[in-house]
């Protein structure tokens, strides 16, 4: 079930970008962001009046726990500045790659809080999602090394970010934490507006590249939901082949070409997905037939007693 949603949410993902897309033509990115950021805002809170639920914060939390928003400005900045040196497609992948290696770390050593799942991932699955990622790249080196971080830096700060928030939700609640995302990102969202210079273009108004900031609370209360539930890789994972795969779809019904790249990474991150799934099938049956087996010997060990004492009592 948290596998699925991670991938609707990799999916409604997909389609924000597109929407995000248009909106950032008109008015330029960081405009755009402060504008996805009031929107989001404005719907979660319509969301949490209608469910007649109050809007409250939780005593005595550290003050990080409202910095996932903050943090999730940062994909944006960083993205923006590596965009004119090397290509999208580098970018994409880079940060993808990003998301994969602290997505490892905290699986393994249990960081920022979250519970320690180091037998969870297999070789296989590890070595077709970098495969798969490793296609994307055009010659990323060509725009510097320093870009090259910062699209890395662009990868990790959204893992950061929606496990930050998912700490925030576990006690204010998943949707009630997507609103304090959005309020926590829309201070920066509108210092970096109000100070770097972007031109608008004028264009009819299309209310549809408005929905980015709806779509953005549907994703920030999925993750809510699904970070503490699954481990990090896995959820990563799932989003991303629900982004490659839905990102493909849209190409293809807005008039565009198969990426063939974009196309054989998806296929092999899924081929990553089905083989980490598989082996821990087989793990579980392992360890059924395991248990099987000690409590089939414990039931012979306890029967041999038993006859045992049945003797001694007859002596």
């Amino acid at each position: 079930m948290y596998e699925l949603l991670s991938f609707l949410s990799g999916v409604i993902l997909a389609v924000m970008i597109q929407i995000n897309g248009g909106l950032s033509g008109q008015f330029g990115a960081y405009h755009a962001a402060l504008y996805v950021h009031i929107v989001g805002s404005v719907f979660a809170a319509l969301l949490l009046l209608l469910k007649r639920q109050r809007i409250s914060g939780a005593k005595g939390l550290p003050f990080w726990m409202y910095l996932g928003g903050v943090i999730g400005v940062l994909t944006t900045v960083f993205n923006n500045l590596a965009f004119s040196h090397i290509s999208l497609t580098s970018i994409v992948a880079l940060g993808l790659f990003g998301q994969l290696v602290l997505s490892y770390f905290i699986d393994r050593f249990g960081w920022f809080g979250m519970e320690r799942r180091k037998d969870d991932l297999s070789i296989p699955c590890v070595l077709l999602s970098v495969v798969g990622i490793a296609l994307m790249l055009d010659d990323p080196a060509s725009g510097g090394w320093g870009y090259i971080l910062i699209s890395l830096g662009a990868g990790i700060s959204v893992v950061m970010s929606r496990t930050v928030n998912a700490h925030l939700s576990a006690h204010i609640g998943a949707l009630q934490g997507s609103l304090v995302n959005h309020l926590a990102g829309l201070p920066v969202c509108l210092l970096l507006a109000l100070t770097i210079p972007e031109q608008t273009i004028q264009q009819p108004f299309r209310f549809w590249i408005w929905g980015g900031g709806i779509l953005g609370v549907l994703i920030v209360v999925i993750c809510n939901v699904t970070v503490p539930k699954i481990p990090a890789y896995r959820l990563t994972l799932f989003t991303l082949c629900g982004q490659l795969f839905c990102g493909i779809l849209l190409d293809m019904l807005l008039g565009g070409a198969l990426d063939q790249r974009e196309f054989g990474a998806g296929l092999l991150v899924a081929a990553g997905i089905v083989s980490n799934q598989l082996l821990k099938v087989h793990r579980k049956k392992q360890a059924e037939r395991e248990k099987a087996y000690r409590d089939r010997i414990a039931r012979v060990e306890q029967a041999h007693r038993d006859a045992i004492y049945k003797r001694a009592q007859k002596k």
